[in-house]
Parts: C-alpha cells; sequence; structure tokens
C-alpha cells in the first residue's frame, strides 16, 4: 500500500466533510498539471504535515537538551511551526506550479501564435496544426497543450472541438485559453482560421514587444537607483565613517571600524543579493 492510499484512508473522510474549502486549490491543481485527484493531493498535504510533526517533535526535543533547554512546551510550538510550514508549502505548490506554466506559455505564446499562422496558411485542417505545434517542443507548455489536443482525439477519440474545450478550460494563460476558444468558435463557424490566427500573431508579437520595452524603461530606472543607492550612497557613508574613525568614538557601544567592517563585509553584499533577486524574479522569462 503507497502513501497515497494510506493518506486517503486516514484523511478521506475530513477531506470529504470539508470538500468545499479546497474549490480553488482544485482549479490550480489542475491548472498547474499535476495528475492527482484533489482528494487525494489534500489526504496527502494532512498525512505528510502529520508525519512532520511526529519526527519533528522529538528531534527538537534532543536538540533543545544538547543546549541544556529541555522544555517539551517549546518543541511542541516547534513541531507544531514545521508542521504548519509542511502544510503551507504543499498547499501552495500548485499556485507555484500553475504560475510557472502561466509564464512559460505567455513567453512562447507569441512565436506559438506565429508559427501556427504559418502552419493553417498551408490549407491544412486544425489537427495537423495542433500536431506539428506538438511536435515543436520549443514552446514548452504550449506544445505539452497541444499534444494533450492530439492525445485526445487520437487516443480517446474525441473530435476537434471537443478535444480544444476540454484542455482549454484547466489552462492558466487567460491569453492562451482566448486563443483556443477563439479557435474553437472559428472552426464550429465555419471562419477562416488561416486570417484569425495572423491577425492574433500580430496582436501578440505587438503586446510582446510593448512588454519589454516597458521593462528595459524599468531597467533603466533600476539602474539609476542602483547607483545612487547601492554605490553611491556607500561610498559616501563608508567615507564619512573613516574620518570618524580616525577621530574617535563608538556608536551603540559598537567602535567605529567594528560597523565600517558590517557595513562593508555584511550590509553592501547582503544589499546588492537582495537588488540581484529583485531583478531576477521581475524580468520577463527568456524563450
Amino acid at each position: 500500500m503507497n502513501i497515497k492510499k494510506i493518506s486517503v484512508i486516514i484523511f478521506g473522510s475530513l477531506v470529504d466533510r470539508y470538500y468545499d474549502h479546497f474549490k480553488t486549490l482544485k482549479e490550480k491543481i489542475n491548472e498547474a498539471d499535476i495528475p492527482i485527484l484533489t482528494r487525494t493531493y489534500v489526504s496527502l498535504m494532512f498525512f505528510i504535515s502529520m508525519i512532520s510533526f511526529f519526527v519533528s517533535l522529538p528531534a527538537s526535543l534532543f536538540i533543545l537538551s544538547i543546549f541544556g533547554m529541555s522544555s517539551f512546551s517549546l518543541s511542541l510550538l516547534i513541531s507544531l511551526g514545521i508542521a504548519g510550514l509542511t502544510f503551507a508549502i504543499i498547499y501552495y505548490y500548485p499556485y507555484e506550479r500553475a504560475g510557472s506554466r502561466k509564464r512559460n506559455i505567455e513567453t512562447n505564446l507569441p512565436f506559438a501564435i506565429n508559427h501556427m499562422a504559418a502552419i493553417a496558411s498551408s490549407g491544412v485542417p486544425p489537427k495537423i496544426i495542433f500536431k506539428l505545434l506538438s511536435e515543436f517542443g520549443e514552446y514548452g507548455e504550449i506544445s505539452k497543450t497541444a499534444s494533450k489536443i492530439i492525445r485526445n482525439i487520437d487516443v480517446f477519440g474525441q473530435d476537434i472541438t471537443t478535444a480544444i474545450e476540454s484542455v482549454a478550460a484547466n489552462i492558466p494563460s487567460e491569453s492562451f485559453r482566448e486563443l483556443l476558444y477563439g479557435i474553437l468558435s472559428t472552426i464550429k463557424t465555419g471562419g477562416d482560421l488561416k486570417s484569425y490566427l495572423k491577425v492574433q500573431a500580430k496582436e501578440a508579437l505587438f503586446t510582446y514587444r510593448l512588454k519589454r520595452e516597458e521593462y528595459l524603461q524599468a531597467l533603466s530606472t533600476y539602474a539609476d537607483f542602483y547607483t545612487a543607492v547601492m554605490i553611491a550612497a556607500p561610498l559616501f557613508l563608508i567615507s564619512i565613517l573613516a574620518v570618524m574613525n580616525i577621530i574617535g568614538g563608538t556608536i551603540r557601544g559598537m567602535s567605529i571600524q567594528d560597523v565600517m567592517n558590517l557595513g562593508i563585509y555584511l550590509g553592501i553584499p547582503a544589499m546588492n543579493i537582495a537588488f540581484i533577486m529583485f531583478i531576477t524574479f521581475t524580468q520577463p522569462e527568456q524563450i
């Protein structure tokens, strides 16, 4: 019996009782493309949190005893904190993964639409468009989505409209979802798919360029901020501290030299690391 079955046996009835509270989580599990039932995932979340509590309790008692702090209440508090953190990490994992899928899709979408428009211009049916797109793995999650549409047609025997509709419902990117529904509507009404994709490709590329230009402008502002706050200000402060060190004195009981060392070896590197992390997390994904 694996851990999933054990989790459902122990916590399945509890999850069923409060299932309505996990509707948003269910949506994110689907958008994150995690192949697991919501009931099983939530049961697993409770089970792993419980295990982390019972494992961390004796471990925290042992570690505290090493430092001469044999406090059961403190160990209990630490164990509850670890269990709560474990629960939160597992709970928000689908949110993070769905967000990652969304970013990947929206980064590749302008180029994927352009590719689809080029294929459609040859007059091939919609199924071939998605089949060729699925074989072009450079589009990441978009290629995977195209593969699911082809799988629904070839394996499950669905028609093209049903296959697109079933996949589009779990797309985390609103832009890609609207594109699929637009393709679906065009197919159902017998419209010109080639013209539709060409228009969508132009709009997507325009939006992509606009977002890049906005980011470059923001990056210019960040550069000015970095020059003023991360370079000029620390140099000015260190110069003042160097002069104060010659004169002598203390700052809150610390010598001027110690304050300078903290700023040079801890403060400035920490500020630069924080700035680099900020730039990394705010920049658009690259193809």
